[in-house]
């Protein structure tokens, strides 16, 4: 079941359809423009002395933080990069681009290193600005990302803005690897014959219409690919974006869109040292924003960018810039380093092969011994460990929606926040929402989420094992690796749900 989408009567028509996409995109793009509008001018309620009384009750911050970022996170376990499919950025970049100057991507700016550097500084700025628990803040940042995505179309061909500053793509080009769904080519075959390419191709078309005896025509371009790949040669899901444009132009039908097993990429080639780079910060950020409800483990995670604040003599503002360095690179280093040495001691001892050059399958390229490099085998240990930072992450997704959405029809009868907010805490004539679900029924729920990802990152790490000419103290390291970060967060859901 649901093997193809696209041969499911009426669903298929609704895939395939431009409209469809362009209605959902559209809808999202008004949502976005509505969270821009009811926040603009909402920055706290006069008199009130708590400083951020909208963080969960105005239009902006409550749809943005709450439901927009925790729900793809569900959406990218399940599904991948679906949410790609229907996100009105990559939408207006594309439509922008076709009136731009068309130029390609410099080659120095290729990989994830400008996404990662962006998710660093929107990092930033919540430590430093806090832009997450003010609406007006929060609208700034969404008009600053309208802005730059039509810059980026009017400066670059296709989706340049997904490529250079959408850390969500890249987030999905991890989780992707999980997701139980994909699209590839029915029969390779039928692409070996196939002449026109038309699932690729972006020359315009001529389409011929009959009314009656009037026969009409007219010229209609044709998208091509946005991230410039063929069906025929997707061996993973990391890059495909779903857009579905192959698919409305393949004159073959030779497409699908379906279901497949879990885990189905991880053993086919390894990662690349831009997804290295993102996954270490994305380790590192989710590690610290877990950590804020466990103070013990809080304090011992923040004492060194803390010692070193106070040695420098530096504020706040110093502290949190040190944070932020710390947290997202040094940190994460730290947790994958006693994996890194098991693995290396391990490989000593047995002379056993290294990770071939990054995103080629071992078969294409072997490296042995000493001539591995640490980017390398630092991305090599992390892809295993994919699975369970998902886990991580969807927990926090899931204890946020849990806790939170119950504000949402506050939050619609009323955008601003501020009356819903004066009748809960002022007048109290309405009882603040409760949680969906109990925190005793909760915490064995994202126990179970946990020991999912630790189990499903186990089974990528003997898959990597038997398929791509690794070691068993590859596997070791893994197990070491999942260990520290697992119990760390393990640590934290005890003393922050089962203590409590």
């Amino acid at each position: 079941m649901f093997t193809d989408l696209l041969k499911i009567k009426g669903l298929g028509s609704l895939l395939r359809s431009a409209w469809t996409w362009r209605l959902v995109r559209a809808v999202f793009l008004l949502l976005m423009l509505a969270m821009i509008a009811f926040g603009w001018h909402h920055h706290a309620i006069p008199g009130v002395e708590v400083p951020d009384p909208l963080m969960y009750l105005n239009f902006a911050t409550h749809f943005f933080w709450v439901l927009w970022i925790m729900i793809i996170v569900v959406v990218a376990l399940l599904f991948g990069r679906a949410w790609c499919t229907v996100c009105p950025l990559g939408w207006l970049n594309g439509l922008v681009s076709r009136f731009g100057l068309g130029a390609s991507i410099p080659r120095w700016l290729q990989g994830l290193l400008p996404v990662t550097l962006v998710l660093i500084v929107l990092q930033l700025s919540v430590y430093l600005f806090t832009i997450h628990r003010f609406p007006d803040y929060t609208a700034w940042l969404l008009t600053v990302v309208l802005i730059l995505t039509v810059t980026a179309g009017l400066v670059f061909r296709g989706r340049a803005f997904c490529t250079l500053l959408c850390p969500a793509g890249a987030l999905f080009g991890l989780y992707a690897r999980v997701a139980p769904f994909h699209l590839r080519v029915r029969e390779s075959s039928v692409c070996d014959g196939c002449e026109s390419q038309a699932c690729i191709a972006t020359t315009p078309i001529w389409n011929r219409f009959a009314l009656g005896p009037g026969v009409f025509y007219w010229r209609s371009g044709r998208a091509g690919c946005p991230v410039d790949l063929v069906p025929q040669h997707l061996t993973d899901s990391v890059d495909c974006t779903l857009c579905l444009n192959c698919v409305k132009q393949c004159d073959k039908d030779n497409i699908l869109v379906g279901r497949r097993s879990w885990l189905a990429d991880f053993g086919s080639a390894w990662m690349r040292r831009g997804e290295t780079l993102f996954f270490v910060v994305l380790l590192g950020l989710l590690t610290a924003n877990f950590s804020k409800v466990y103070v013990d483990l809080r304090d011992l995670v923040f004492w060194v960018p803390e010692q070193t604040a106070q040695l420098l003599g530096w504020q706040v503002n110093g502290f949190q810039f040190l944070a932020c360095v710390w947290i997202a690179l040094l940190l994460p280093l730290l947790l994958l380093l006693p994996g890194l040495i098991l693995w290396r001691l391990s490989e000593t001892q047995t002379g056993g092969e290294a990770p071939p050059v990054d995103g080629e399958p071992v078969a294409e390229t072997e490296v042995r011994g000493d001539h591995t490099g640490f980017g390398r085998r630092l991305g090599a240990l992390a892809l295993p460990l994919i699975p369970l930072l998902l886990a991580v992450h969807l927990i926090l997704a899931v204890v946020k929606l849990n806790a939170k959405i119950g504000y949402l029809p506050l939050v619609l009868q009323d955008p601003s926040g501020v009356r819903s907010y004066l009748a809960l805490n002022v007048m109290q004539t309405i009882t603040p929402p409760g949680v969906l679900v109990t925190l005793d029924i909760l915490k064995w729920l994202v126990s179970l989420i946990l020991l999912a990802g630790f189990s499903l990152s186990i089974v990528a790490a003997r898959r990597c094992c038997n398929t791509l000419g690794v070691d068993r103290g590859y596997l070791f390291g893994v197990i070491v690796s999942a260990l520290i970060v697992g119990g760390m967060t393990g640590a934290t859901i005890f003393e922050w749900l089962f203590v409590r």
